[in-house]
């Protein structure tokens, strides 16, 4: 089989998890590859349509990536209050796109698209490299240290590491979604027609001094609800196909766009079948509430359905089995641990695997997340990151979020390149050390001799 190259640090999947550990790695000075099975980077927030994170982007590359966002006038990095907490850094996907096409050049990772990890390479439990399948033909990926930021945890798969998967009492998963873009939305007339119906709003976010042209709420609009309107427009007849009871929908950077959340397929993400049919009934959801909006909320009589996000959104596979699990407990009572590697206020965001509703619980002042979760028990030269981190069915519904991924991908890139240059296993790497070079800008890592007043 043919050698594709060596490299001291591999990371598999593309998205803000895989971005954040490829730039972070070689900025630390390792030869990096970045493995990707489709033709995108950054996953769901360039892809997806995922512009808003759900909690305080916690420093780093991914505020990093904001911040060059916002200087090409593509993002809004101030902090934000809602009712489940503060967040910051929501942003347009196209312009995130090019910062960051632009940050992994400045740094040096080589990237290799449209190709798919088939098979590790181990010596005894420590993983020594990858089988990649790309266009022409199988070859072999050489690494010191592998990181898993495939989302579904497909690298810890092959290397045969302990994982779960969904709810503790019947393995549900979250349900699979997409984001879709409606232009020529009267923004001013939907905020009035929710003020008006504020009863059935669960959440209405305006800039502080509303305006009355839509220019007025780039980036800075954001609403969920509608639960009533819906109840009452299945009564009216309107043929409701979505199995869910809300939606959610927030300004872009286009003048009169809306990204709208409000599409739900039940299933399991790593079910080929279940994918395939989830991409057309997502679409076919999609069509149904923009239909249902134009006609039962004021302000999209002239709308213009413009896409479906091109990537599919799955909340939920795979959870590795780490050192340390994060529990439920943990993540609502504001736990500090010793090996923190950064500090997520992401609220626990459940939607109902097998119903309509969503749950949501503030966190308060967040919860650190501790290096142990990234290391699979029993399986060496490899680190997961992302939503595929070591965390309870509860834990996970803060954990999987943007801010929280894209923390845990930076942490397992400084481990990753000192392990490679140090000779060591990742599990090995002094947590000090690696805390050490976190803290340089400043982030909130989660740890209990930290002040989190502010």
């Amino acid at each position: 089989m043919e050698l594709f190259g060596k490299y001291d640090v591999v990371v598999v999947g593309a998205g803000i998890t895989g971005v954040v550990a490829s730039i972070r790695a070689a900025r630390q000075g390792v030869k990096t590859l970045l493995v990707e099975g489709s033709g995108v980077l950054g996953g769901l927030v360039t892809g997806g349509r995922l512009t808003k994170p759900a909690g305080l982007v916690n420093g780093g590359i991914y505020k990093e990536l904001i911040n060059r966002a916002a200087e090409n006038g593509g993002a809004d990095n101030q902090i934000r209050s809602s009712k489940w907490g503060s967040y910051s850094g929501v942003f347009d996907a196209e312009v995130m796109q090019r910062v960051i096409i632009e940050v992994i050049e400045e740094a040096n990772v080589e990237v290799l698209l449209h190709t798919q990890v088939t098979d590790v390479i181990r010596n005894s439990q420590q993983v020594k490299g990858i089988q990649i399948q790309t266009k022409s033909g199988t070859k072999l990926v050489l690494a010191k240290v592998v990181i898993d930021a495939s989302g579904d945890g497909d690298v810890a798969c092959l290397a045969k590491a302990q994982f779960l998967s969904g709810r503790s009492q019947d393995g549900l998963m979250q349900p699979i979604t997409s984001y879709f873009r409606v232009l020529n939305v009267d923004i001013p007339s939907v905020v009035q027609d929710f003020k008006e119906h504020i009863e059935d709003m669960w959440e209405l976010n305006v800039p502080e001094k509303e305006g009355a042209t839509n220019e007025d709420y780039v980036l800075n609009f954001f609403a969920a609800g509608l639960t009533e309107r819906i109840e009452n427009a299945k009564k009216d007849g309107f043929n409701w196909i979505v199995p869910r009871d809300h939606m959610a929908l927030k300004a872009g950077l286009i003048p009169g766009e809306l990204n709208i959340n409000a599409t739900r397929f039940h299933g399991n993400g790593l079910d080929e079948r279940t994918l395939s049919r989830a991409e057309i009934e997502i679409r076919k959801q999609a069509y149904n509430a923009f239909d249902f909006l134009k006609k039962y909320v004021r302000g999209f009589e002239n709308s213009i359905f413009l896409e479906v996000a091109p990537k599919l959104g799955i909340r939920e596979t795979r959870r590795i089995v780490g050192e340390y699990m994060l529990t439920k407990a943990d993540v609502t009572n504001e736990a500090r641990f010793e090996d923190a590697i950064g500090l997520s206020n992401c609220p626990i965001d459940i939607h109902e695997p097998d119903g309509e509703k969503l749950t949501i619980i503030d966190v308060g002042k967040g919860y650190g997340i501790p290096f142990r979760c990234l290391i699979p028990k029993d399986v060496d030269g490899l680190l997961v990151a992302g939503r595929c981190i070591s965390a309870d069915d509860t834990a996970f519904g803060s954990t999987r979020n943007t801010p929280s991924c894209a923390l845990t991908g930076e942490a397992a890139a400084v481990g990753a390149a000192y392990a490679t240059k140090n000779g060591v296993l990742p599990r090995e790497v002094p947590i000090k050390e690696i805390q050490r070079e976190l803290s340089r800008d400043n982030s909130f890592l989660g740890t209990p001799d930290e002040n989190h007043s502010t």
